[in-house]
């Protein structure tokens, strides 16, 4: 019997997955497979420019928001501030975005978005858009492929995962240095 993850009802994930050992049937491994295919379809895209899929996701971050903090940012993205603080700095030095002090609070350093930032944004837009329509995938589809990576997503987030025991290794394994 073969099953998705995404056809499976939750409470008979686990029993799904026991009965099947194909890769292309768990969840996780095509999230995994997507994550890379599209880190190559945006490398395509983006081609010779700089941008990479992590700098434009952050623009558009910056852009929605008209500007955070490099910890809103983090929060915002879900990924930690010393993973963000490189690709800023780098952003800044191509004058894509900019780093003002928070009026408010001089401490508080602000990320915003240039005005050549937002050109470019604009640009890697109307491409994604481009590229994304040429995929043949319809709107409620990729609506529905959404809410369900979302809903996916927050379960795992919230999730206290089962840890894996693992047995002792044979002795002549233990017997082998690791170099």
């Amino acid at each position: 019997m073969s099953c998705s993850a995404f056809h499976c009802q939750p409470m008979r994930y686990i029993e799904c997955m026991k009965k099947i050992s194909d890769l292309d049937n768990m969840a996780c491994f095509q999230v995994y497979q997507l994550h890379h295919a599209f880190g190559r379809y945006y490398q395509a895209a983006f081609a010779d420019t700089g941008l990479t899929y992590a700098k434009y996701v952050m623009l558009k971050a910056l852009a929605a928001q008209k500007g955070m903090s490099l910890s809103d940012l983090s929060a915002c993205l879900g990924v930690e501030p010393n993973t963000l603080s490189p690709l800023a700095k780098k952003m800044a030095g191509f004058g894509v975005i900019e780093r003002v002090r928070d009026p408010e609070d001089e401490r508080r350093i602000v990320l915003r978005p240039t005005t050549y930032g937002l050109e470019i944004l604009k640009a890697a837009d109307q491409v994604v858009m481009q590229n994304f329509a040429d995929l043949g995938i319809s709107a409620d589809d990729a609506s529905q492929a959404i809410a369900i990576m979302s809903r996916l997503r927050t379960a795992v987030e919230k999730a206290s995962p089962a840890r894996v025991i693992v047995p002792d290794a044979p002795l002549a394994a233990q017997d082998v240095p690791c170099d």
